[in-house]
């Protein structure tokens, strides 16, 4: 089976080594980042989430990080995530409803949401997310007359890769899935791997993300809403048919 990339946090490949295995792929976890806890942050948390009118998530990340300390059981405050994949990561831990935009997967779509003209004047919003993430909801949010409370709940930390994992598995294929995790990848590859990183297919969600893969230097990104089994089996096909070409 032909190598794909999962550079992911650690918390985040499980599903999708499952699909890419069903898929015909080989998938190494390859993640240049590593999650770790704001624990002062966290004690915090649940006070500033009790006070709130509602409640936005960033990622699945800061849903996996924040998530266990809050208490769910007040049904009235409105939880809102960035996209389908936070949305899944949040019912297990909140049983109310919520809300995430149909489509897109960014705080862009996630303001043009119907939520923001139902909620009061005035009302506070909470934005969970990791330290020095972007600010673009909270200033917009701001002008429409919100009060914006920001709850940073982890650090983002390097993370030495063991380059003799990409040497050994000759991948085809990655899917990496912040713009943080391309420098990260980046910044540490090998002289010598440099040229066989840039030339990957790279699979993302978002064209900020591919933007980043195109100044790092990678020539071959797509555009994906996510890494599902019809994806990875017509890229499967691509590969099989371009084998015979590269011998």
């Amino acid at each position: 089976m032909p190598a794909i990339l999962i550079i992911r946090p650690p918390s985040q490949t499980a599903a999708d080594i499952r699909t890419c295995t069903a898929a015909g792929w080989d998938a190494v976890p390859f993640g240049p980042i590593r999650i770790e806890p704001e624990e002062a942050a966290l004690k915090n948390l649940n006070r500033q989430f009790q006070t709130a009118s509602a409640v936005f998530w960033v990622s699945p990340t800061a849903v996996e990080t924040a998530a266990p300390h809050i208490d769910f059981s007040d049904g009235l405050i409105r939880q809102i995530t960035v996209g389908q994949g936070s949305r899944k990561a949040l019912s297990g831990f909140c049983p109310h409803e919520i809300i995430c935009p149909q489509e897109g997967n960014d705080s862009e779509a996630v303001l043009r949401l119907d939520i923001w003209n139902s909620l009061p004047q005035g009302a506070k919003v909470l934005i969970v997310r990791g330290h020095g993430g972007r600010d673009f909801l909270a200033q917009n949010l701001k002008r429409r007359g919100f009060e914006v409370e920001t709850a940073e709940v982890y650090f983002r930390r390097p993370q030495p890769l063991d380059w003799s994992v990409f040497e050994e598995a000759r991948p085809v294929a990655a899917y990496i899935t912040s713009a943080e995790m391309v420098s990260a990848l980046f910044a540490q590859v090998p002289s010598e791997l440099a040229q066989p990183l840039r030339t990957l297919l790279y699979f993302t969600h978002h064209p900020r993300i591919a933007a980043a893969l195109h100044i790092a230097g990678a020539v071959n990104t797509r555009v994906v809403a996510r890494l599902d089994a019809q994806t990875l089996k017509q890229a499967l096909h691509g590969v099989q048919n371009e084998q015979p070409r590269r011998k």
